[in-house]
């Protein structure tokens, strides 16, 4: 009785923490690509299907392909480590027509609207973008040829306008790129509107290493003048906690006017991603504040309650609820270890706590952090 009232409450608390919680995406279809509907067939934002990916973009694009999803990423303490799948971004093609966009909407998305927005009263304050990211190679192919290079490529986006056809109203557009002499480092840039390019470089811009996996938080700010220009920034692996970072952000235009009309979604793009291009995105959440978009949720804590009752370990062997196969990840996002199992698996992994990924015989995917001892 004592442990029901106890997750009873534990319930209630992170319903009510988690208030301002727009989206909690982990992935977790059992389709083998994200966008189950091929076009937007409702223009206006605020009349769209909740919950669904779709795959949009300008019609001259090719985008009748769709993302495939893969094994979930990891980053020590995320809130959806380990949960799910992660998007795969690679391989596009050469040429300009390569793009695919896929959209995903955002609950009350004719709520949200901006500086200049329509329908609803102006919404004030920031709203906030988390993911984790893993880059192997960034490789892309230039805009108009097939010649491989390093150009600025933009994967993640925030889709704005609200009345705009999708593909043509994306905003804060977050962009990486190979580094030319160093393959082994990714660069990183946010933009409120305008493309980087070989010409327009951003103003700013952060790096990080090829194969690590890194948490990205993007903070969009709305104000009350209708005329007002809000921001767009982004920081890489902040601290996980409920006190937002003062320093840190990058605004790769910190001149750019362009003001915000509304956000009704969240976008992933590939475009021109070259053939030796490996990126995966994964645990996307939006929230109207810092602490929510970082700290609980209701669906991320079921999950992990759910999860923790059927992998467990014992000493040095784990156990599982079923034979199947595991993989073994250190809280760095690094694979330990990978072996099939009848539900009792024996290691020599070393003291200290790990993240499991579990795939029973029936397919079902389990995740747990559990402590070799």
């Amino acid at each position: 009785m004592k442990k029901l009232l106890l997750i009873s409450i534990l319930c209630l608390a992170a319903v009510t923490m988690n208030a301002q919680l727009l989206l909690n995406e982990t992935f977790n279809y059992t389709t083998p690509k994200l966008a189950g509907v091929a076009n937007d067939p409702n223009t206006s934002a605020t009349n769209n299907t909740l919950g669904v990916w779709y795959n949009t973009g300008k019609p001259a694009d090719s985008n009748s392909a769709s993302f495939s999803l893969s094994d979930p990423i990891y980053y020590t303490n995320y809130i959806t480590s380990g949960i799910g799948k992660s998007v795969v971004i690679d391989y596009a093609g050469a040429g300009a027509n390569t793009r695919i966009d896929v959209v995903r909407f955002l609950p009350y998305a004719s709520k949200l609207i901006g500086p200049g927005g329509t329908g609803t009263a102006n919404y004030t304050g920031n709203l906030y973008y988390s993911f984790m990211l893993s880059v192997t190679n960034a490789g892309s192919y230039a805009t108009t040829t097939s010649t491989e290079g390093t150009d600025w490529r933009d994967i993640f986006l925030i889709c704005e306008g609200g009345t705009e056809a999708l593909g043509n109203a994306l905003r804060g557009r977050f962009f990486i790129k190979q580094d030319p002499t160093d393959p082994y480092t990714i660069h990183y840039s946010i933009s409120k509107n305008t493309s980087f390019s070989s010409t327009l470089l951003p103003t700013n811009e952060g790096t990080f290493p090829a194969g690590q996996v890194c948490l990205f938080v993007i903070r969009q700010s709305f104000t009350t003048t209708p005329s007002a220009t809000g921001t767009v920034e982004v920081i890489l692996n902040p601290a996980i906690s409920n006190i937002e970072p003062t320093t840190g952000w990058i605004n790769g235009y910190p001149s750019d006017a362009s003001a915000f009309t509304g956000t009704y979604g969240v976008g992933i793009r590939r475009r021109n991603m070259s053939s030796t291009a490996n990126i995966q995105i994964g645990g996307i959440r939006v929230a109207k504040t810092w602490s929510d978009v970082l700290l609980g949720s209701l669906t991320g804590i079921s999950q992990i309650e759910r999860n923790s009752t059927n992998i467990i370990a014992t000493g040095n062997t784990i156990i599982t609820p079923e034979s199947g196969s595991l993989k073994v990840f250190n809280l760095a996002g690094t694979e330990v270890l990978s072996s099939k199992t009848d539900g009792k698996l024996t290691t020599t992994l070393s003291k200290g706590l790990y993240l499991v990924r579990f795939v029973g015989i029936d397919g079902k995917v389990e995740s747990n952090k559990v402590e070799i001892r």
